[in-house]
């Protein structure tokens, strides 16, 4: 380097390194203040000159001990004496007046919004959410929102029945998602979901299974196959599918949200408890007592690893109880094998044969009787249960002693039932009391009855016979009259049999179980016709044949 050049390099940066120099602390990190004259340079006090921090008097040895050359003349100043007067501060900067920021209209909407809307006073809520999305329109900056607004929107129209309101908004917010974010994006599932319970509540199921589905590809696009957020979704889809038969859809719903959950939780764990609880109660729906059964058992065997009173323990139980009952009560030739029979040469299913009417069905699995016993005693072991629990618990044992013909037994269980229902309804008379009025609990049709629905022909014609009894105050109808029949004498003849062998549970009036008047029952008859005869006979709306026979009574 020229000496001329590295002199005015060590001129310009006073004694910056040097051995035993303290550090100056960085200029730029000191809080810069206005200067008050913007001509004039800045005062330097003596703690923020360079020239004030004098060199170490000794030098570690190996280094430099010359002396630094002298710096120029406008930057050395001499400390000031301690009695010399301080260089006056220098004058304040002007006091700014600081603006008030307004307050976020739209912030203000959605917090009243969201203030009536979890307190379900959705009539009140609408009109903010509609401010939302006026506001979210008018700011560009806040075009990411618009699609939650149109959301928010579409709910409260939804939770007030104005489905095509409801509809339109789901479908904005679904377009503005689809052109901005793509058609892959996990904002998409919230919209489509909303479409889904849209047209699931008009009975268009089959346009929202295709909603449903499309939140759940994008869903598990998104987030994984198993990812729990997409149980909700599973249940609305499985629903959809059930209300249009499509029973095998809904079991294949119900089975992948219980592997979800194991594949979360693993296989045993207490959270899967849900998922088996509804496929249970979906089994049981199709009157497939065995598989429901099973279902509930699994329940019961997850829930009860841990000892004591579990809500989950009592439904399982209730749940196997009951399955045991409606099993002997509407399906009783299954009772002689649990499992479906097979050919022993072929391997092939063994189809259904009716049994013998003469021939009695076996009697009802005590084992059910004994779950409904067992979760009524972690019931009473608990200080306070719940309410719809015990009820249920009640009504089950009472359903089981009187499907059995064993009123005496049965009645305490209703009793003590319809006090608590009696009490509910007392507090809130919109409560439900399901003994305020019979309850039919075992009924078998004649066994000719369904032969038409199993025919090479496949066509049948349904006859109806509606009936009129008293329900006497042990559960047994008396005095039946027929009100109406499209059925022959033979038909009627065994159609009023079944229903004088029918049980009830009694009414219950005041905690006692009262006879009850005016009780109907439409029994069906299942009759097969040969197409190549002719064309089957007019129908009515209900299926019944249009020409009736003249109505008689008797007892």
């Amino acid at each position: 380097m020229i000496p001329v050049l590295a002199f005015l390099l060590l001129a310009a940066t006073p004694a910056e390194g040097q051995t035993g120099e303290t550090p100056v602390p960085p200029q730029a990190q000191a809080a810069p203040e206005p200067a008050a004259n913007p001509e004039a340079s800045p005062a330097t006090t003596p703690a923020e000159s360079p020239a004030a921090k004098p060199l170490s008097a000794e030098a570690a040895p190996g280094e430099m001990t010359s002396e630094p050359p002298p710096l120029p003349e406008a930057s050395a100043q001499p400390l000031p004496e301690a009695t010399a007067p301080q260089v006056p501060a220098k004058p304040p900067a002007p006091r700014q007046q600081l603006k008030i920021l307004a307050q976020d209209s739209r912030l203000e909407a959605y917090q009243q919004f969201r203030a009536l809307y979890e307190t379900a006073r959705f009539d009140e809520a609408l009109p903010y959410a509609k401010r939302v999305v006026e506001l979210s329109e008018q700011d560009s900056a806040r075009d990411h929102e618009l699609p939650i607004a149109y959301n928010n929107l579409g709910a409260t129209q939804y939770q007030l029945a104005d489905y095509t309101g409801a509809e339109a908004s789901y479908r904005q917010s679904l377009e503005l998602l689809e052109s901005t974010q793509g058609i892959s994006s996990r904002r998409l599932v919230v919209p489509l979901a909303g479409l889904g319970a849209v047209y699931a509540a008009q009975d268009q199921h089959q346009v929202a299974a295709e909603h449903f589905d499309r939140a759940l590809a994008v869903s598990r696009r998104a987030d994984g196959l198993f990812n729990l957020q997409q149980l909700p979704l599973i249940a609305q889809a499985a629903d959809s599918r059930y209300a249009m038969s499509d029973f095998v859809g809904a079991e294949k719903e119900r089975m992948y949200a219980l592997r979800i959950a194991e594949q979360n939780y693993g296989y045993g764990d207490e959270r899967t408890l849900p998922p088996l609880l509804e496929l249970g109660n979906f089994y049981e729906g199709l009157r497939e007592f065995i598989n429901a059964r099973m279902m509930y058992m699994r329940a019961r065997d997850v829930a009860m690893q841990k000892s004591g009173y579990n809500p989950p323990a009592v439904k399982a139980l209730v749940g196997i109880a009951r399955t045991h009952r409606m099993q002997y009560t509407m399906d009783p030739e299954t009772l002689d094998s649990q499992q479906p029979a097979r050919d022993e040469v072929t391997g092939e299913m063994i189809g259904k044969v009716y049994r013998e009417s003469r021939v009695p069905p076996p009697a009802a699995d005590r084992t059910g009787l004994k779950a409904a016993q067992t979760a009524l005693d972690l019931l009473r072991g608990t200080s306070d249960p719940p309410k719809d629990l015990m009820t249920e618990t009640l009504i089950e044992l009472g359903d089981w002693f009187q499907s059995t013909s064993r009123p005496t037994i049965s009645v305490p269980y209703y009793a003590e039932a319809a006090g608590i229902f009696e009490a509910q309804v007392a507090a809130d008379p919109l409560a439900g009391n399901p003994l305020k009025a019979p309850r039919m609990v075992f009924y078998r049709p004649p066994v000719s009855a369904s032969r038409g629905l199993n025919t090479l022909s496949g066509q049948y014609v349904i006859r109806k016979t509606v009936f009129s009894f008293v329900v006497s105050d042990v559960g047994v109808p008396e005095e039946i009259a027929v009100v109406s029949t499209t059925m022959d004498e033979a038909q009627l003849s065994h159609s009023r049999r079944a229903v004088s062998k029918s049980i009830y549970s009694p009414r219950f009036s005041e905690g006692k179980p009262v006879s009850t008047a005016g009780v109907t029952f439409t029994s069906e008859w299942y009759q097969e016709y040969d197409p190549e005869s002719g064309p089957p006979p007019p129908t009515t709306a209900d299926g019944a044949p249009a020409t009736e026979k003249p109505s008689n009574s008797g007892t």
